[in-house]
């Protein structure tokens, strides 16, 4: 509680700030007048008021902002990373500035060359500064693009915006994907964190039921002492489990572009019943969606258009001028038209044709390069694939079945002193381990999953 100067020091600051002037060095002499004794005893019942809250805490008339805390329990659903990911993704940003270059350089392609003004005067004399003496000459000259070149130009650019649209595609499924695996791998952990929680739950029962056991006299220090051991393994087993989360969560919020947001988890399930691919029918969907293969083929239509144009460059630009001359001295007006065009005797773009055909051969072949790197890459994901999905099959099926049967009768008979408490060790740490290794199969069986689709650019159900 404050002392009772501080409060009327605090009260009198209150009153001076709603614009009472009130000399508190007079305050004793205005009480020897009776007709400001209602003043004063207005100006005490305020002062009185404002120490009553003052001392219980209560608030004062005229109440600061209280901002709202936001909540840290924050759960995000794949639905709402992918949204995210492609606002926030700082590649998908790039790659999309990228095609607003390309738009650019089609629309700069499409202006026509600026004509040249010329303004001369000629045969100045030195002796009279001034065009009165000289011959003036006003024109215009208008480079024209023949041959074609300049539609083909507009084609290259045109082609390449397209190539730049598809990359974009490309990185927007590569960034997709990578947030689904990121995903997938956070709900593993968050299923991981919960069996090494539980696991720890058990462990702690066991401790105080071998250390309840052992005060009763009914089993050796040993069996304490072990029961204890488990314990801290089991709150190892917790501390990485949150750990490995954390770290995969962070590795969520840097795919999707937002680092510094607090996640705190997402919400969602596995898929735990994986259907039966179909290579073939993969691969065709491949060679026909793929953005990536489909650059590659439009690399080769920009590479074979360049050639043409630069075959084309042996054509001469012509330049048309006209223009007005007065001749001064002769006091004649006169039309000056002249055309120009280059002689191609030694430049014939030997160079560049060559350069063209070349790189026409290299996208070509980099277009193969691309296909079978594609094809290998689906060929793989699919074997590893159909080996997780075999375990995850076994493990649902047969695996977790009897492990958590096993572990069941082997607690009823530990009940009932049937097993030892080492019979009872086993059992709860298989049990665990089995459910772990499902779960890292299931992560595992998702991503591939997440990779095929990128892949294959299509959605495989099973959910």
């Amino acid at each position: 509680m404050k002392k009772p100067q501080q409060a009327i020091v605090m009260s009198l600051a209150y009153l001076e700030r709603f614009h009472m002037d009130i000399e508190i060095c007079f305050i004793p002499k205005l009480l020897m007048h009776r007709s400001m004794i209602s003043f004063t005893m207005v100006c005490l019942f305020v002062s009185m008021s404002v120490l009553w809250g003052i001392v219980l805490g209560s608030e004062f008339p005229i109440k600061e902002e209280v901002k709202a805390v936001p909540s840290t329990n924050k759960m995000i659903s794949l639905e709402e990373a992918i949204h995210r990911v492609v606002e926030k993704n700082p590649e998908l940003q790039s790659t999309r500035d990228q095609v607003d270059a390309a738009a650019g350089i089609v629309r700069q392609s499409k202006l026509y060359p600026n004509p040249v003004l010329e303004l001369l005067a000629d045969q100045m004399p030195t002796t009279e500064i001034g065009m009165n003496q000289s011959q003036n000459l006003v024109s215009v000259t208008q480079p024209i693009i023949t041959g074609g070149k300049r539609r083909l130009g507009i084609t290259v650019s045109e082609r390449s915006k397209e190539k730049n649209e598809l990359e974009l595609d490309a990185v927007l499924l590569n960034v997709i994907a990578d947030t689904k695996k990121a995903f997938y791998k956070t709900i593993g952990n968050q299923e991981e964190l919960g069996i090494a929680r539980e696991t720890e739950k058990i462990a702690n029962g066991i401790y105080k039921s071998e250390k309840l056991r052992f005060e009763a006299g009914e089993v050796a220090i040993t069996n304490v002492l072990r029961a204890e051991v488990e314990l801290s393994k089991a709150r190892n087993f917790v501390s990485t489990a949150e750990g490995s989360l954390q770290n995969s969560i962070k590795e969520l919020q840097t795919v999707m572009g937002v680092p510094e947001e607090t996640i705190n988890g997402v919400t969602g399930k596995l898929l735990t019943r994986p259907v039966e691919l179909s290579l073939h029918d993969l691969v065709l969907q491949m060679e026909n969606n793929q953005p990536l293969l489909k650059a590659s083929k439009k690399n080769i239509e920009i590479a074979e258009t360049q050639l043409k144009l630069e075959k084309r460059q042996v054509i001469p630009d012509i330049n048309v001028s006209a223009g007005y001359q007065r001749l001064t001295a002769e006091d004649v007006d006169t039309v000056k038209v002249g055309i120009t065009i280059p002689a191609p005797f030694f430049n014939r773009n030997q160079g560049n044709i060559q350069k063209s055909k070349a790189i026409s051969r290299k996208t070509k072949n980099e277009n193969l390069s691309v296909y079978n790197d594609l094809l290998f890459q689906l060929q793989r994901n699919i074997n590893s694939y159909n080996v997780e999905r075999r375990r995850v099959i076994e493990f649902g099926d047969k695996i977790l079945p009897k492990a958590k049967e096993s572990l069941e009768l082997i607690r009823k008979g530990y009940k009932e002193g049937e097993f030892n408490y080492i019979d009872l060790l086993d059992a709860q740490r298989t049990w665990a381990e089995t459910r772990i290794s499902y779960i890292e199969s299931l992560k595992n069986l998702n991503q591939f999953i997440a990779e095929i689709e990128r892949l294959a650019v299509t959605k495989i159900g099973g959910r």
